[in-house]
C-alpha cells in the first residue's frame, strides 16, 4: 500500500473518530472538571494526530468544535488555562 493511500485511509479513520467524539459530546452534560478533561484530551490529540492526516486543519477544526461544544454543554464552564493544559500534556 502506498504512503498516499495509507495517509488517506488514516485521515478518513481519524475524521470519522473525531466526528463520533463530537456527537458523543453533544449528547452529554458536563461539569467544570469534565470540560477541563475534554480540553486536555483534545490538546493531547492535537499534539499527535496531525502527523497521520493529510489535512491538519481538519483535525484542528474538529477538536476546536469538540471543546466548544463541551463548553456550551457545561453547567459550570471554567476553562483551564492553556499553559496548564500544555504542562499536563507534556508530562503525559
Amino acid at each position: 500500500m502506498s504512503s498516499v493511500s495509507l495517509n488517506a485511509l488514516m485521515t478518513g479513520i481519524i475524521k470519522i473518530s473525531l466526528k463520533t467524539f463530537l456527537e458523543c459530546v453533544r449528547l452529554r452534560t458536563f461539569g467544570r472538571y469534565g470540560l477541563q478533561q475534554i480540553q486536555v484530551d483534545c490538546h493531547y490529540l492535537q499534539m499527535y494526530l496531525w502527523r497521520f492526516v493529510s489535512d491538519e486543519n481538519l483535525v484542528h477544526f474538529l477538536l476546536d468544535e469538540i471543546v466548544g461544544s463541551s463548553a456550551h454543554r457545561c453547567l459550570d464552564p471554567s476553562p483551564m488555562e492553556q499553559s496548564v493544559i500544555e504542562v499536563i500534556c507534556e508530562r503525559g
